[in-house]
């Protein structure tokens, strides 16, 4: 029985001595919650660098707002610790909200985000799983997302990429760039330029202020009141095309 022990103790010591630990989400009890706030003055800050991993993100811009406020809903359990920061790096606002990536979660911990902003802030956010919601942004707004649905209502210039989950924009000033994995597309009141690099999903695309491109894999394509159309491919799903004010290509 002593040289079973021994061996035993042995075979625990050497698995966790690897980089990678596993959480046991199930044997772990109820997740703990706690509200933290951050907050930084915003009057030299041109932009939001965000990296955020799991959990949902709302971000508002306010017209007038000198700071930078940050409501985190964290959930987590036993001692696991989450990695909240808000700084400033020259004209940039730096916000971390995460977990440690070496650790392998059978049950994730995650941190809700509601973020005020003025409304005039550059954003630039890589955000990992989670719905997110940004409105009334009158900046250029740069986003990375892996999964979850997306609302952005409001921006200038606008840079997507995408994962999975229903992607909304609706009234911007600018043009819009977008390449989406999967999930159902919405665009509305698009101020400018518009290129759509679709995988797979219905895709709805109306009243833009420029000429629309459209590289799509699968799924309904409907287009209304453009100022010119390219469709690069169609893929696969029945296509509609009304009041097109410009040129139309379709290869």
């Amino acid at each position: 029985m002593k040289s079973t022990s021994t061996l035993l103790a042995t075979v625990i010591a050497i698995s966790l001595s690897g980089c990678i630990i596993n959480v046991n989400g199930t044997s772990a009890g109820p997740l703990n919650h706690q509200k933290k706030q951050l907050q930084i003055d915003a009057t030299h800050i041109e932009s939001l660098v965000a990296e955020t991993g799991a959990g949902d993100l709302n971000i508002q811009g306010v017209e007038g707002l000198s700071q930078i406020m940050v409501t985190a809903d964290i959930y987590t359990y036993g001692d696991i610790e989450s990695n909240l920061s808000l700084k400033q790096n020259g004209s940039k606002a730096t916000l971390t909200a995460e977990f440690d990536s070496s650790i392998n979660f059978q049950r994730s911990p995650y941190i809700d985000l509601t973020i005020q902003v003025p409304s005039s802030m550059m954003l630039d956010i890589d955000d990992g799983s989670g719905d997110i919601e940004i409105n009334n942004v009158q900046a250029n707004i740069t986003l990375d997302d892996g999964s979850g649905d997306l609302w952005i209502k409001g921006g200038h210039d606008i840079n997507i990429q995408d994962g999975s989950g229903s992607v909304e924009v609706s009234n911007t000033t600018g043009k819009l760039t977008l390449e989406d994995g999967s999930g159902s597309i919405t665009l509305s009141g698009i101020g400018g330029d518009t290129h759509i690099d679709d995988g797979s999903g219905d895709l709805s695309v109306n009243n833009v202020n420029g000429h629309v491109v459209i590289d799509d894999g699968s799924g309904d394509i409907d287009v209304d009141n453009t100022l010119g159309l390219s469709i690069i491919e169609s893929g696969s799903g029945d296509l509609s095309i009304d009041n097109i004010n410009g040129s139309v290509s379709m290869h």
